[in-house]
């Protein structure tokens, strides 16, 4: 068994067949290049019960022989693909669970009686050229796979094309592997690759498990962990989460781009969680870049929000206007198409590429920068502490927010987000009675100020649109609708904000 630690990028053809020629590589070079034909075949059961244990079964013709591959994930370096891999050479085309040199794992294994079960799933067929590059006392290898991944499905064969370049640590510091990267990304248009072949494999042998807009995983810390456990732990789970919603993006789905926003929006939260042990600059840089391509992906989220939310409460508030309301609504799905557009560009730009190797690379190394002792310290008391500071930032204004400008409104809104993205994080520490209604509590006043957020903006986006193509009337209705839904939605909200402010937060009871 060994460890592997990795990351890829997604490339065109056209660059995949010269990146590895790249002159700036040469000085790095251990050896010359080497070119393989790989073929795997993958393995499971029916209902794809290793799929579902996280654990990826192959048999590779490697061109001298057959070798068989069990890959399970283990939690290494954040924001990189980090497997435990088991290889061993077979006889043959089918797996041999029993060859595999862990006892352990052959128990597991046998003990769930998979080998009786198994069946070819999906294969890859692809060239592998690859070079061993040596930077800075880190090793590792560079390998550009060209092929298809196929698939027998009812529909019959199918098939998506292999083009990425693949990152292996053999030694040394991961973070001079995204120095070689980031290099590559200012001469060839690139952008990080966030699914391994296992997973593009099993999503076209099975539709439903294409990349779909998905929401954020809930984060359970342990109590043992250290601060620098917690932050990667959750810093990796914010990449995740947007790295999930990616390819939904990318595909035009707008409710990928409003959990790709909510990702960043993650980052940046636990980005300020910790800053107390973050270096300054580097955090306030990355806050802003991430703050930046949030702004850049708001129109899509709003547009959305207006359409499947807003608009048809206007509709029902006044449906004589029905075809002035109908000619909005063309007019609404028309800039959401745009606005959809727009933000899988920024998905693809080299800026964004540059960031997210970038803010990988730094992560990789921070501990490094920060120092093992700030990072090793229990996770309880500086949790405490970060949600003490959180929590009097949110309760500094104590106006009614009947009597707030929409400015202010916004305000108090971005500072729960930050009060609710912090209880969130480090809420698992605590297991009393009182965690779940506190955090019910939070969740209801900020689905309040939410919808009234909704209603303002819904001004604001109307305001934006080209002058001519909206009726007078239309708008006139539609701020008085958001001038009495945000009354509605104060009334409901007060009445929580006050009991937010009398509330002892779960962190204070046991003191």
């Amino acid at each position: 068994m060994h460890e592997e630690t990795e990351f890829k990028l997604s490339l065109s053809p056209s660059v995949a067949s010269r990146i590895l020629r790249y002159k700036g590589l040469r000085p790095h070079r251990k050896g010359r290049r080497v070119k393989r034909h790989l073929v795997s075949t993958y393995f499971d059961t029916p209902r794809h019960a290793l799929r579902k244990s996280e654990i990826a079964l192959r048999v590779r013709d490697n061109g001298k022989g057959r070798e068989q591959t069990v890959k399970a994930p283990f939690q290494g370096p954040a924001g990189l693909q980090n497997f435990r891999e088991w290889t061993v050479p077979v006889n043959g085309d089918c797996p041999n669970l029993r060859a595999v040199d862990d006892p352990a794992l052959v128990r597991e294994l046998s003990r769930r009686r998979y080998e009786k079960r198994l069946r070819p799933v999906f294969t890859t067929d692809f060239e592998r050229e690859a070079v061993c590059i040596r930077t800075n006392g880190t090793e590792f290898e560079l390998a550009v796979d060209q092929g298809v991944i196929c698939a027998e499905t009812r529909e019959g064969l199918v098939k998506e094309r292999i083009c990425e370049a693949e990152f292996e640590l053999l030694s040394g510091d991961p973070a001079h592997m995204f120095d070689i990267a980031l290099e590559l990304c200012e001469v060839y248009d690139i952008r990080l690759g966030h699914l391994t072949k296992a997973q593009r494999g099993y999503a076209l042998a099975r539709p439903a498990l294409r990349p779909r807009p998905r929401k954020a995983p809930k984060v359970v810390l342990a109590e043992e962990m250290s601060v620098g456990e917690a932050f990667n732990f959750i810093v990796s789970g914010a990449l995740e989460h947007m790295f999930a919603n990616e390819i939904p993006t990318l595909e035009g789905k707008a409710e990928g781009v409003h959990q790709t926003r909510v990702a960043m929006r993650r980052v940046r939260a636990a980005l300020r969680a910790f800053k107390r042990i973050l270096p300054y600059d580097k955090r306030k840089a990355f806050n802003g870049e991430f703050r930046w391509f949030q702004q850049r992906l708001a129109p899509a989220r709003d547009w959305q929000v207006f359409l499947s939310e807003t608009l048809p409460k206007i509709a029902s508030y006044a449906p004589e206007q029905e075809e002035a309301i109908e000619r909005l609504r063309r007019i609404a799905r028309a800039e959401r198409r745009r606005a959809v557009g727009d933000a899988a560009a920024y998905l693809e730009s080299r800026r964004y590429a540059r960031l997210l190797l970038q803010f990988e690379r730094w992560i990789a190394s921070v501990e490094k920068e920060v120092g093992s002792k700030a990072f090793s310290q229990p996770v309880k008391p500086f949790a405490k502490s970060v949600l003490k500071r959180t929590w009097r930032y949110f309760l500094e204004d104590t106006r009614p927010l009947s009597r707030l400008p929409d400015e202010d409104l916004h305000e108090i809104r971005k500072r729960g987000k930050k009060a609710r993205y912090a209880t969130q994080f480090f809420n698992s520490l605590w297991s009393g009675p009182e965690v779940p209604p506190f955090m019910k509590l939070m969740g209801r006043f900020q689905d309040s100020l939410g919808k009234t957020n909704d209603a303002i903006v819904a001004r604001h986006i109307l305001a934006a649109v080209k002058p001519g193509r909206l009726d007078p009337s239309v708008i006139r209705l539609a701020q008085e609708w958001s001038q009495a839904r945000v009354k509605k939605c104060l009334r409901t909200a007060q009445p929580q904000w006050r009991r937010l402010g009398r509330l002892t937060p779960f962190w204070k009871v046991a003191e």
